[in-house]
């Protein structure tokens, strides 16, 4: 398992492409092989013989948030949209991952206090390699007229 300092989040809706920067945040980063068929051979059970292999990665996000920062982070979750998660490794290589939330940060108890350090999970399901899509260069148009998440007069 990998721990990396800083993360991106990517939200890609219909409206525009919108980002969540966490410099300070954390990634702990778990990949893992999976198959989709896995069966025992019919003559030496101890062979088992697999096809269709995916990548089913888990990422455990951590981040230090101030109270109105919490609700951003949870409005930018629960919108709609194709959500990407973009990290720089210690190689100072940009890695980007489509990803699904998989468990949503705690929500503040009644007291109204706000933890320091939010937690939530997030997975990624892909075959081969995630790509690297370069949301700069993207141009969304709609009736209004929107480049990039912002509308033009």
């Amino acid at each position: 398992m990998a721990v990396i300092k800083g993360f991106k989040l990517i939200r890609w809706a219909n409206e525009g492409i919108y980002y969540f920067f966490c410099p300070n945040g954390q990634i702990e980063y778990n990949p893992s092989q999976k198959y989709r068929i896995e069966k025992k051979n019919a003559y030496d059970p101890t062979i088992i013989h697999r096809r269709d292999a995916y990548r089913e990665d888990s990422f455990d996000l951590e981040a230090v948030l101030e109270p109105s920062e919490y609700y951003g982070l949870m409005n930018f979750l629960l919108s709609p949209g194709k959500l990407y998660l973009e990290y720089t490794a210690y190689n100072s290589i940009k890695s980007q991952f489509p990803v699904t939330i998989a468990q949503l940060p705690k929500c503040p108890d009644d007291l109204h206090e706000y933890p320091t350090k939010v937690k939530f999970s997030v997975e990624s399901r892909y075959i081969g390699s995630p790509g690297y899509i370069d949301f700069g260069i993207i141009i969304i148009t709609d009736s209004d007229e929107t480049v990039n998440g912002q509308t033009e007069v």
